[in-house]
């Protein structure tokens, strides 16, 4: 936050920019490559894409009645925010301590998010912001289908699966080199932007705050209810604590740098990412025992509570619904 202080909105969105369309993909790229599909729970795969969807179809919903059909690019984004994990940068240390067997679905985590949730998101984003320039039907589409095909992300992903393909054994020395000297600048610039998104909480108004709310509790109290009911249903084999620990991965920087250089309500987003991370690793190292006076476990308290915060901000008059804060 200090380091934002001194630098421009340029700057920072610069940076985001870096982060968020070479280094992170490259940090994807890897990941996905790496995947050993042989012997995968395709039960758990269908737990996350399902609860991934259903959040992201919940917090699309929210938004659009929160900002009317003109927040259309906004709503995704708030679906992206709350759908999408800090997988690779937090969610992989913190397994290969606490579920060292586990590690690699961190990475089908990111991959159905990438795969199947964000190209969805995209286009919706897409389409408002057509719908916006008043553009014809033909270039509408043309531009819908250019944006997310090109998408850096959405690159990365189809490219890491292709060479997981191609290279089972380990990707070639110079793709394996070039993607690594990228991707260890990831920590680094990710934490970096999530300076960023403290240092704008400044400006930030009672709605926006209200709406981070909503979407926080989306993430650490919706998405691990989802995952925590959706994968006994399926006869997953991961254990519930997992199931747990996956659905609460704290929001991604790379979503914030995106609504950021996009200009998608990015002072909403910001406070999500910090404030998401606290609780998370929070969440992750409470003890499971129940606490006597309440009968239930301290990450259950924790989640309860901020529940209550997102109903209270929804309860809180904000004032203007329109998007010219946003």
């Amino acid at each position: 936050a200090r380091l934002s202080s001194s630098l421009g909105p340029e700057v920072r969105k610069g940076v985001s920019y870096l982060y968020a369309n070479l280094v992170f993909p490259a940090m994807v790229f890897r990941g996905v490559a790496a995947i050993n599909l042989t012997g995968v729970d395709g039960r758990l795969v269908l737990t996350i894409l399902l609860s991934k969807l259903a959040v992201a179809t919940a917090c699309l919903l929210f938004g659009l009645m929160a900002l009317g059909s003109r927040g259309l690019p906004h709503a995704a984004a708030y679906a992206m925010a709350a759908s999408h994990s800090f997988d690779v940068t937090m969610g992989v240390p913190m397994a290969k301590v606490l579920f060292p067997s586990y590690v690699g679905y961190i990475y089908l985590n990111q991959s159905a998010q990438l795969v199947v949730v964000n190209p969805l998101l995209l286009v919706l984003m897409e389409v408002g912001m057509a719908r916006r320039s008043a553009q014809s039907i033909a270039s509408t589409a043309a531009s819908i289908v250019l944006g997310v095909a090109t998408n850096p992300l959405v690159l990365a992903t189809a490219c890491g699966l292709t060479a997981g393909h191609l290279f089972p054994s380990g990707l070639p020395a110079v793709a394996a080199a070039l993607s690594q000297q990228l991707a260890d600048a990831g920590g680094f610039l990710g934490f970096v932007s999530v300076g960023f998104a403290v240092a704008n909480m400044g400006g930030t108004s009672r709605r926006e705050l209200s709406h981070g709310a909503v979407l926080c509790a989306a993430k650490l109290a919706l998405m691990p209810a989802c995952y925590a009911l959706a994968g006994p249903a399926l006869g997953t084999a991961a254990p519930p604590g997992f199931l747990l620990f996956l659905g609460s991965l704290p929001a991604s920087a790379s979503v914030y740098s995106l609504t950021l250089t996009r200009g998608l309500s990015p002072r909403v987003v910001g406070p999500l990412v910090p404030v998401s991370m606290l609780f998370s690793v929070a969440l992750a190292l409470l003890p499971p025992d129940r606490l006597p006076p309440f009968g239930v476990s301290a990450a259950a308290l924790l989640r309860g509570g901020i529940a209550a915060m997102a109903v209270l901000g929804l309860l809180v008059p904000t004032g203007d619904r329109s998007l010219k804060a946003a």
